[in-house]
């Protein structure tokens, strides 16, 4: 395949911007067929064709897609445009795309996805194991000088109620196995790793009678399946304890040869296979995990007591341990299968509850506003599992928050002054759901308390004149996170009244900020001043939507920009001079930004950021837009130049 790849810079040449024409859906768009296409094959899937048409022209999934001016996981994704933009480029008909979307699944919800017209479970048609028919995948790559170009995935080989091919009556086997999309779904770089054994046989099944009369006969030298590692009897076992529990699960009446051909076909496939029956057994209808034995109940039984020390149960015992230690929220210390558990793995609503005494419900709201479960999760309590390490400060930090009067008391502010502070996003709560009551952390307020005391200067009980920065945001109606921004900048001083604790104690002295305030207003007239904008103008042109988001920035003191009077409007607004913006650029960066300064579009810029963990810049967990801090961002310029130039 060297040579397609040598002649890719002349198979793809270089694409210009995509223009779509209003409305989008209308599909009205300005793109170039490619000179190298294929035509999707029966019951394809999308992930399936878009890795053929890459491989064709000489390169993979994921650098094809930004060929295109899109991202692989827009494609997985099924994003509206970056599939139009595809079938514009595959020469595809609205109909072919119809009937594509219609064998890969199409979502309609966070658990649901709508598969040949059908409503489904989304875990009924995603899994992080993918398998096929042997059969089928050989006949389309027999006597092609280049296979992986032919070689298609169907889409009723992802629905998990399929377990035969209808052409060749065939147990669909498994082919690989990865929990993430973007490397599950490059279907051409892991048919690639399996072509050999497809090739060679490998993936077939053949009936468990004529593998245990070939056994028997002719020994483990005949045996070409995984099982030739295992003893027999051992083998014989399980694949009739989970077959029966298959059969079990359709709600079939086993018995024992159907119960062993059934278990064969998934276990004779190794871990993997193995595995793969694991996961249609203990997937619920809600899509979380069954955490009991359920259908396996004989099988633990006898692997529990029976068979607790056979030593040619071993390998059997391990990769169901190794499984259920993946799904089951299991504690450190408890027995499994004869071994202790050393660490918890996961944890669920329930046993974090238990663990913890806080109740399940409040868990729920703060996991899910922490990213551990999507809000439309609706997974039992007992089901609703989690990565207990990676969210044990979860954990932890609740029963040390606080709620108002605790703060209040602990920074010394009043409430008018803890609104103000909440307000401006000077001090923000831990949590935004407003049914939880005690959302604040005292380490915040703290080390707010004690920045702002080491600009002060000691005053005076009676000296006249100082006010706190809550009375003068009132009587001067300048907010205080502009007044705090501008005593960390050093235009306004700060004192602090011995007799009183906390914040409360703090003052600014009213004339001096009256004198700020009217020193820097005239200055910032938006109609005279040349090179000012105003701060949301700036914003939209650096890429940042959403209302506040960029006043946030400002307001919390971390990024300059002038509160003024707007002589047209008569309606105070923020507004930037061309040095305040030299420093925000300084400091900070957006993807519009970095798409001025190296050429490379937005799409390329947002996956390479995303692909190289850099992360958008949160201070005190405040949503600020897709800003960046420069310094984070300056490793991957190099990178973002070299995609600019493409």
């Amino acid at each position: 395949m060297d040579d397609f790849y040598a002649a890719r810079s002349r198979l793809i040449p270089p694409l210009p911007r995509p223009t779509f024409a209003p409305p989008f859906s209308q599909g009205v768009y300005l793109l170039r067929k490619l000179a190298l296409t294929v035509e999707p094959v029966d019951r394809e899937t999308l992930p399936s064709l878009f890795s053929r048409m890459a491989i064709l022209n000489g390169t993979d999934a994921v650098n094809f897609a930004l060929d295109l001016g899109t991202t692989f996981r827009r494609i997985l994704e099924q994003d509206e445009e970056a599939v139009a933009i595809f079938a514009e480029r595959a020469g595809l008909s609205a109909t072919q795309v119809a009937e594509l979307l219609s064998w890969t699944g199409e979502r309609i919800g966070d658990v649901r996805m709508r598969f040949r017209k059908e409503v489904f479970v989304s875990r009924a048609l995603r899994n992080p194991i993918i398998r096929g028919c042997p059969h089928c995948m050989r006949e389309h790559a027999a006597d092609q000088p280049h296979p992986l170009r032919h070689i298609a995935l169907r889409g009723d080989w992802l629905c998990r109620g399929v377990d035969i091919c209808h052409r060749h009556h065939h147990p669909l086997v498994p082919l690989w196995s990865s929990s993430r999309p973007i490397v599950r779904d490059d279907i051409g770089a892991r048919l690639a790793e399996i072509l050999p054994d497809l090739r060679a046989g490998s993936f077939n099944c053949v009936r468990i009678d004529l593998w245990l009369d070939k056994r028997l006969s002719q020994g483990i030298a005949a045996d070409k399946t995984w099982l030739a590692s295992q003893p027999v009897f051992a083998a014989m076992t399980i694949c009739e304890f989970i077959g029966a529990a298959l059969l079990r699960k359709r709600d079939e009446a086993p018995d024992d040869r159907h119960a062993k051909a059934t278990g064969f076909a998934f276990v004779s496939q190794g871990p993997d296979g193995v595995r793969a029956a694991l996961d249609i057994l203990m997937r619920s209808q809600d899509g979380g995990h069954i955490v009991t034995q359920g259908e396996l109940g004989p099988l633990f039984q006898h692997l529990k007591r029976i068979y607790l020390d056979d030593d040619a149960f071993a390998v059997f015992r391990g990769i169901l341990r190794d499984y259920f230690l993946e799904i089951w929220p299991l504690a450190a210390g408890e027995d499994f299968f004869g071994q202790a558990v050393t660490e918890r793995r996961l944890h669920s609503l329930t046993s974090a509850s238990k663990e913890t005494g806080i109740g399940s419900a409040v868990l729920d709201d703060f996991l899910t506003e922490a990213g551990a479960f999507a809000p439309s999760d609706a997974r039992a309590d007992a089901r609703k599992t989690f990565d207990a390490k990676a969210w044990q400060h979860i954990l932890d930090e609740i029963p040390t928050l606080v709620g108002p009067i605790a703060l209040r008391r602990a920074i010394g502010a009043t409430l008018a002054e803890l609104k103000g502070l909440k307000a401006d996003g000077v001090l923000v709560p831990r949590t935004k759901v407003a049914t939880i009551k005690s959302p604040w952390r005292i380490a915040d307020g703290q080390a707010l308390l004690e920045e702002l005391e080491a600009y002060a200067q000691p005053v005076a009980p009676e000296e006249p004149g100082w006010k706190t920065i809550q009375l003068v945001h009132k009587r001067l109606e300048l907010p205080v996170g502009a007044i705090i921004a501008a005593i960390r900048s050093g235009f306004l001083r700060l004192g602090k009244r011995s007799d009183v604790f906390g914040y409360h104690g703090l003052v600014v002295e009213i004339t001096e900020v009256t004198a700020f305030k009217a020193k820097a207003a005239p200055k910032r007239k938006p109609s005279t001043k040349q090179g000012e904008v105003t701060a949301a103008a700036f914003a939209r042109s650096a890429g940042i939507r959403g209302k506040g988001k960029f006043l946030a920035l400002i307001k919390g003191g971390y990024t300059p920009a002038m509160l003024v009077l707007n002589p047209t409007t008569r309606r105070r607004e923020w507004r930037m001079s061309r040095d305040d913006i030299a420093a925000f650029e300084a400091s900070y960066t957006t993807p519009t930004i970095l798409s001025a300064e190296t050429g490379a579009h937005l799409n390329t810029i947002r996956a390479v950021l995303q692909s190289e963990g850099v992360q958008p810049y949160r201070p005190n967990g405040l949503d600020v837009g897709p800003v960046y801090l420069r310094n984070e961002v300056e490793p991957v310029v190099a990178l973002l130049k070299t995609q600019g130039g493409k």
